[in-house]
């Protein structure tokens, strides 16, 4: 018996990248069965690249106002989506603005501009 390809229709999850064929052709799937997204037919939108010049301008503009912090606090406060800063621009920040990063006595690092 010889073997012929048979194309079938079916979805792909734009978050997880999952493929499948429909249980129901007739109704659209709720929810991507590999990864369980129900935002599966939405692709994700993409945030903002962050330049040196915004993230210098937004860690200045918030040390001046609260003074020391850790960069939790900072990043909280200034709403960066960085978890941990990029040590090229903090080094770049030391030059720039007179970042200064000190340890307390119980070695947290607080950030402050002289």
């Amino acid at each position: 018996m010889p073997m012929v390809p048979i194309t079938v229709m079916g979805y792909r999850c734009e978050r997880g990248g999952g493929e499948w064929v429909p249980k129901d052709p007739e109704r659209q799937p709720v929810a991507c069965p590999k990864c369980k997204s129900p935002y599966w037919d939405r692709p994700r939108k993409k945030s903002p690249m962050l330049t040196y010049d915004n993230f210098r301008d937004r860690i200045k503009e918030t040390l001046k106002r609260s003074g020391p912090l850790t960069w939790t606090e900072i990043r909280t406060v200034a709403k960066l989506p960085e978890k941990f800063p990029n040590n090229k621009w903090v080094h770049q920040l030391e030059r720039d603005i007179g970042l200064k990063r000190n340890k307390d006595n119980h070695g947290i690092i607080k950030w402050t501009i002289s």
